[in-house]
This record gives C-alpha cells, structure tokens and sequence, in this order.
C-alpha cells in the first residue's frame, strides 16, 4: 500500500497534523505496517507539490505552529482512482526467513529445523494475538469502520496459516533431504 494514498484516505476522513495521521494510520493498520514520522512527513510534502493536499498554520501556546492538512479536490480524485483500479501486481515474497534458507548449513539440517520450529512458534503467537483483537473489536462493534479492520485482521490471520503451512513443508523436506 503505498503511503501517499494511505495519507490521502486518512485526510479524505479528516484534516489532521502529522501526529494525528500517525496515530491515525497506526489505529488502522499498526498491527500490519510500521510507519514512522519521517515517512508522514516527507510524503505530505511530496503530496503538496502534486497539489493534491494543503495545509493551514493552527497556532498554539509556547509551541510551534501546528500544520493541519487538508485534502485537495485533486486529492480526492486521485484516492478514488486509486481506490477503484485493482492491484496488478502479485505480491513479492520478499521473506526474510526464505533469504536465510537461503544460505542454511547444506551440511547440517538441524540448525534450520530449529529455526522452524521457533518462527512457527512466532507465527502462532501473532494468530493469538490477531484473534484476541478480532475478539475485542466485534464486542465494540463499530460498523463500517470495524469491518475494515476486521477484514485486515483476517487477512493477517490467512497469511499467517499459510506461512505455518509453508514452513511445515519447508521442514518436511528439509528433513526428507537429509533423510530425518
């Protein structure tokens, strides 16, 4: 998700300053993508320059001015271009963990096969995690709101199960080339 466009769908809610649009973006998909204030703020200027948000000086006592953005109309026309044109390209995988198969001991299995058992051990630990807020979110209720956010939750719980999975294959044949 690129970070312009999550900007812009934040600010297409609310204007917001920079820390707002932190927590903003933290509250919604935090659990799922780390952002941190450099990103916001290089991005809004980047986003100014295209004209597509602007900003308004709020004083405040002692302290420097605030900046509260605002989307443009341009803006808004490109969040729902965005919104609507579907994601061409198939997600990389791009796994850390892949990299360090990578370059595993081709002589000794047993290294790896532990690493495997933590990383599944990780991974379960984060299902617990997603499930205890999915619990947590549907008693608060929320509407259209929550169903975004529980449709993320989802989404993570899905690609966790299968990262399980594929590391219970990774270990299959591990074990299976080395005649465990």
């Amino acid at each position: 998700m690129p970070i312009k466009h999550a900007l812009l769908g934040l600010l297409a809610e609310s204007d917001l300053h920079g820390y707002e649009l932190k927590a903003s973006f933290d509250d919604k998909v935090g659990e799922f993508w780390s952002l941190n204030y450099g990103q916001i703020y290089t991005t809004l200027d980047r986003l100014e320059k295209e004209e597509l948000v602007v900003h308004d000086r709020k004083s405040q006592e002692k302290r420097p001015d605030r900046k509260i953005f605002s989307i443009t109309p341009l803006g808004r026309e490109e969040l729902k271009k965005w919104l609507t044109t579907p994601v061409e390209r198939v997600r990389a995988l791009r796994d850390e963990f892949f990299i360090k198969l990578a370059f595993m001991d081709k002589t000794d299995p047993g290294p790896v096969l532990e690493l495997i058992e933590r990383q599944q051990a990780l991974y379960l630990r984060h299902m617990n995690r997603l499930t205890h807020r999915k619990v947590a979110q549907k008693k608060e209720g929320g509407g259209l709101e929550a169903l975004s956010t529980e449709l993320l939750i989802d989404a993570g719980l899905y690609h966790a199960e299968a990262d399980i999975k594929w590391l219970g294959l990774c270990e299959e044949k591990i074990k299976a080339a080395f005649g465990r």
